[in-house]
């Protein structure tokens, strides 16, 4: 027994100083170490101090856990590397993280009503620090300054090569044509660096978009002949929302069975400058207004919980921030992606996930 001590695991909350400390004795030898890597939470190194030493050091080091923050994107323990060993892969709740595999994994980002200020570039640095591949604006760019938001995008690496943008009726015309290369402001986008693994089907809401519109035949034939592994339709004036500044855009019995039959993964939405989730019958249907045009009490309000019945599963009003998404791309004969609202302070105000989708 002389030559054993105990080792005592001190698991912390770190800033400068320690908060909290749980003490759990298990024998260990003196002068060895031991590393507990905690899922999402950080990798710490514990010391056991050598016999006779009061003070509680080792080489001359306090004993200190050594704490590697996963998420972060910052080296926290101070030795050159950014995240070490912490998992690669996105779990599904917490936040998203920032090492993960694009062999398996696709990350986008959905906002909309965003604007040329301050709050735009935190957005983007939010997207940047979770590396995320693709982002998809849901319309209303142009409220002051569109070209300060196209500056804004490409100066945090968001370029036509991974940027879709749907109208909003604060956006014109040819502004979303000239960034998306396109005779139309409707129709399929896909991303070169996804291959056929993604693709997005922009609704121009501010034309006629109707059962018999030429854009809602083009979009049925476009999503139906689509071989693409997920599949997001994108709409600014929203299918589904609950009582808010703007209503419904009226023509969701048109689309929705489309949408099924076509094995659409999700519906982003914006135009109310708030954030609402909901599931209906098993399709992703959001309104993600919360960009920054307006912020805190000059956001929409949520007037009601519901639409037509359905529940809204999550909704709330004051909150700009950024939603990420990742898919599943590594298996062949299964969808599932994970999704994360983040707000302006780097904190995760919802989370969610689909499996089973068709």
């Amino acid at each position: 027994m002389e030559g054993n001590r105990y080792l005592i695991f001190i698991i912390v909350t770190l800033s400068i100083t320690l908060i909290s400390v749980t003490i759990i004795d298990l024998p260990i030898a003196s002068g060895s170490s031991m590393t507990s890597t905690f899922p999402n939470k950080g990798r710490v190194n514990y010391y056991v101090t050598a016999a006779g030493d009061s003070n509680g050091m080792r080489n001359g080091q306090p004993m200190i856990p050594v704490l590697e923050i996963c998420g972060d994107g910052k080296d926290n323990n101070g030795n050159g590397l950014v995240d070490e060993n912490c998992p690669i892969d996105s779990p599904s709740g917490d936040k998203p993280s920032v090492n993960f595999d694009t062999s398996k994994i696709i990350r986008i980002a959905v906002v909309g009503d965003v604007d040329s200020n301050s709050g735009l570039t935190t957005q983007l640095d939010i997207a940047n620090q979770y590396n995320v591949q693709a982002l998809i604006l849901t319309g209303d760019f142009e409220y002051t300054n569109g070209n300060k938001v196209l500056s804004d995008l490409e100066s945090h690496g968001f370029t036509k090569e991974n940027v879709d943008i749907v109208v909003g009726n604060h956006d014109t015309e040819q502004d979303v044509k000239a960034w998306l290369n396109e005779e139309r402001t409707f129709g399929q986008v896909n991303f070169a660096f996804s291959g056929d693994r993604l693709a997005f089907f922009n609704i121009d809401a501010n034309t006629k978009f109707d059962c018999s519109s030429p854009q809602f035949e083009i979009l049925k034939s476009q999503i139906e002949s689509s071989n693409a592994k997920y599949k997001f339709a994108v709409v600014h004036q929203p299918f589904v929302t609950v009582k808010s500044d703007h209503p419904p855009n009226g023509e969701f019995n048109c689309y929705d069975p489309v949408f099924r039959a076509g094995g659409i993964d999700g519906v982003l939405q914006s135009h109310n400058h708030n954030y609402q989730r909901f599931d209906i019958d098993g399709l992703l249907y959001g309104v993600f207004g919360t960009g920054t045009h307006d912020t805190g009490s000059s956001m929409y309000p949520i007037g009601s919980d519901n639409w037509n019945g359905n529940s809204c599963i999550k909704c709330m009003t004051g909150q700009n921030g950024i939603t990420i998404i990742d898919l599943q791309i590594d298996d062949e004969n299964s969808k599932h992606f994970n999704g994360w609202f983040i707000n302006m302070n780097n904190k995760v105000l919802d989370s969610f996930q689909k499996s089973n989708l068709p």
